[in-house]
């Protein structure tokens, strides 16, 4: 499965929550920034991120995250495409045409600074920081049939249909971007598109950005600077979200991270004091390959605060998706909690 793509994430209800924002924190800097006024919290490429999207119920449940600038630059002098680590991080709806859209939109997913997706299918947001040419980006849009509507602030809206309405003979939908930029709102440091104009509008910060909230806000701090992650809730883990991230993407020692709100202080220090012995000791349901084959050095921190956040962190051996796709997978919980896989996991 690629990257990014819709999950099976096996929410309480079994629905995929995947959120496709892309967001960046295009006028600032990749990677660690300056603190806030207070001086206490790190400004990461993430917290900017969060700060830049409205906290509701939607855009909290579920968000990826993709520090794309970051990993472009410390990947520079390296093997391979400096556009594959971050392939499908924080842009799940634009990955796997992200080399065909500037010809035909003018729009560069990987002209963003940092990836951020949040919010449930069908009515994902996605966001773009960086730096970028609204004329070149308007000609295509409106040759493609998109119809222009001017926004205060020097932004532009380009509605192309409504809401869910799908064109398969679109230029777009061919490329497999059905209804993901339905609604495009672009200015010279931020795209925005979505299905609506206004879920858009929703998910835009406003009074309480998202960054603030109490379980999403402690994750993100937990997580630090990472190259990408994942935020959300998932209830055959716990009824309180987690979220995780990876440092490292572009070199041979990268470091996975998973950071989860828990109920009490004992239950952050149960989940701490269990997690070397379950990545030493235990088995993969979905491979059937012992944990320690997959990860190693397996390290936890509890880290406190209103949410009893605690931190998990290992090195991956090969693959540096081996939490993400844990998670995908449903493999995740037992290995986080000791609890018996449910029915849908099962050895391959």
């Amino acid at each position: 499965m690629k990257p990014g793509r819709c999950r099976a994430a096996r929410w309480g209800s079994g629905a995929c929550a995947v959120l496709s924002v892309v967001i960046a924190s295009g006028c600032g800097t990749s990677g660690a920034e300056k603190g806030d006024d207070d001086g206490k919290r790190p400004r990461t490429a993430l917290i900017a991120a969060l700060s830049r999207v409205q906290d509701t119920h939607l855009t909290r449940d579920w968000i990826e995250f993709g520090d794309v600038a970051g990993v472009r630059s410390r990947s520079e002098g390296g093997s391979g495409s400096k556009r594959d680590p971050l392939l499908g991080y924080g842009e799940p709806k634009l990955a796997d045409a992200a080399a065909l859209l500037p010809e035909l939109t003018g729009i560069d997913p990987f002209a963003a600074r940092t990836a951020l997706s949040v919010g449930h299918p069908p009515d994902p947001v996605g966001f773009l920081y960086g730096s970028f040419n609204t004329t070149a980006i308007g000609s295509k849009l409106r040759k493609l049939g998109y119809t222009k509507h001017d926004l205060a602030g020097g932004e532009t809206t380009w509605i192309i249909r409504d809401h869910h309405k799908i064109d398969e003979k679109d230029p777009l939908a061919q490329l497999g971007i059905v209804t993901a930029l339905n609604v495009v709102r672009v200015s010279p440091q931020r795209i925005v598109y979505g299905g609506a104009g206004a879920d858009i509008d929703q998910a835009l910060a406003g009074t309480e950005p998202l960054a603030d909230n109490e379980a999403v806000g402690g994750i993100a701090d937990c997580l630090g600077q990472v190259e990408a992650a994942q935020i959300g809730r998932d209830l055959k883990i716990a009824a309180t979200p987690l979220g995780i991230g990876v440092v490292g993407l572009s070199g041979t020692d990268a470091t996975e991270v998973v950071c989860m709100t828990t109920a009490s202080q004992d239950a952050a220090e149960a989940i701490a004091s269990a997690w070397p012995g379950r990545v030493k000791s235990t088995t993969s349901a979905l491979s059937a390959e012992p944990w320690s084959n997959l990860l190693t050095q397996p390290r936890a921190k509890v880290i406190g605060g209103p949410s009893h956040v605690v931190r998990l962190t290992a090195r991956p051996t090969g693959s540096t998706r081996v939490l993400f796709d844990a998670w995908t997978s449903g493999d995740l919980g037992p290995l986080l909690t000791g609890a018996k896989p449910g029915p849908e996991v099962s050895v391959r």
